[in-house]
């Protein structure tokens, strides 16, 4: 007996779309994982250069420039030298990225993004391995130069923009959600409330390690983000190789 070409095509469709849902789906975790190991780090790294390295932050900008007020308001002029640096690595690393962004450039963005991670795990890495006396005046602009590269390439989380070396943005996302879900109880309010308090706390949660860990293990404890690149890294490997 023949059976229904309709039917079967009913069941290749159907069988398609499984595999459709089940892929978007394995991205949609991947992206998550991506954004939760990012934040960490970036939370990790901030932490990380304010206790170990002079007061001054990698990430947030808006700390460091609140700083440079404050200390040239004190007089403390070699503070205040202190934390320029890592202002100009930020908007070098920036200018790099949105460079590459631009048209003509667009085909390189996905290599550079995940090559600056390749790098910032290899330049982590090899800072691990310094006494604390190494100054700070290499390290922190250093890191400050990747982490802005990794701000700029990795922003969005699924279908919505994020930070990973800030929360500010997250917590203000987060704020937003929690007022359109208690307004409208949509599914896409609660999914963003969910995505963007997790994050938040990824944030938070690294920047207690670093500072934690910073304190007993000095620059060695630059291990920790060097193994949770790798392992976004291995996350995004088909989009590099």
């Amino acid at each position: 007996m023949v059976g229904n070409p309709d039917d079967s095509n009913s069941r290749i469709d159907a069988d398609a779309g499984a595999v459709t849902k089940k892929g978007m789906q394995q991205n949609m975790d991947s992206s998550l994982l991506v954004a939760a190991l990012t934040t960490f780090i970036g939370g990790f790294l901030d932490a990380f250069t304010y206790v170990g390295h002079g007061d001054v932050f990698v990430n947030s900008m808006t700390g460091n420039i609140v700083l440079v007020g404050v200390f040239t308001a004190k007089g403390n002029w070699q503070q205040v030298v202190d934390h320029i640096p890592p202002l100009i690595a930020f908007l070098a690393g920036i200018f790099i990225v949105y460079r590459k962004s631009l048209p003509g450039h667009y085909r390189y963005f996905h290599q550079l993004a995940i090559g600056s991670l390749f790098v910032e795990m290899i330049f982590l890495l090899c800072f691990s391995l310094l006494p604390k006396s190494f100054p700070s005046n290499i390290l922190v602009p250093g890191i400050a130069l990747v982490a802005s590269i990794q701000y700029e390439s990795f922003a969005r989380m699924e279908s919505y923009n994020y930070s990973s070396v800030t929360v500010t943005v997250n917590l203000k996302r987060f704020a937003e959600a929690v007022c359109d879900y208690h307004a409208t109880g949509s599914g896409d309010s609660k999914r963003r409330m969910k995505l963007f308090g997790l994050i938040s706390c990824c944030f938070v949660i690294g920047a207690l390690a670093g500072g934690f860990c910073t304190g007993y293990l000095l620059n060695a404890a630059l291990l920790i983000p060097v193994f949770l690149i790798g392992i976004v890294l291995f996350l995004k490997r088909k989009e590099f190789w």
